[in-house]
């Protein structure tokens, strides 16, 4: 399998689920690897600008699933993109024990539980 490239979607507060799923990728023995198209500073000026081109640099964006994701702007602004540009998508809730608000954009039949083997399947489907 190709490496795929994906935007990871979350909220800052969950900036370590983003860190723990690149480490995990780099861990397994696998060809899937990450490559980081984050915006260092968001809402500035050229945000939205800088997230769309980003964007069209994947085949897909992964929304890390968090308490509050659900209400972050940026987030929901990085799935209705997402769809504007006919990428693939997927989530995943990132807490084991509990099971948050999926954001508005975000179709439930594609929202995983934390599992890496489900991860690099539903990277797999991304062609």
């Amino acid at each position: 399998m190709a490496k795929p490239r994906a935007f990871i979607s979350f909220e800052m507060e969950d900036k370590w689920a983003r860190d723990f799923l690149v480490q995990q990728a780099k861990d397994k023995n696998n060809e899937i690897e990450f490559y980081d198209y984050s915006v260092k500073d968001p809402f500035d000026f050229a945000w939205k600008t800088e997230c769309a081109k980003r964007i069209a640099q994947t085949k897909g964006t992964i929304v890390l699933i968090g308490a509050t994701t659900y209400r972050s702007e940026a987030v929901l602004w990085e799935i209705a993109e997402t769809i504007r540009q006919s990428n693939y998508m997927f989530g995943i809730q990132i807490n084991r024990d509990e099971t948050h608000i999926i954001p508005q954009g975000l179709p439930s039949a594609n929202v995983i539980r934390w599992n890496f083997a489900d991860i690099i399947t539903w990277l797999s489907s991304w062609g």
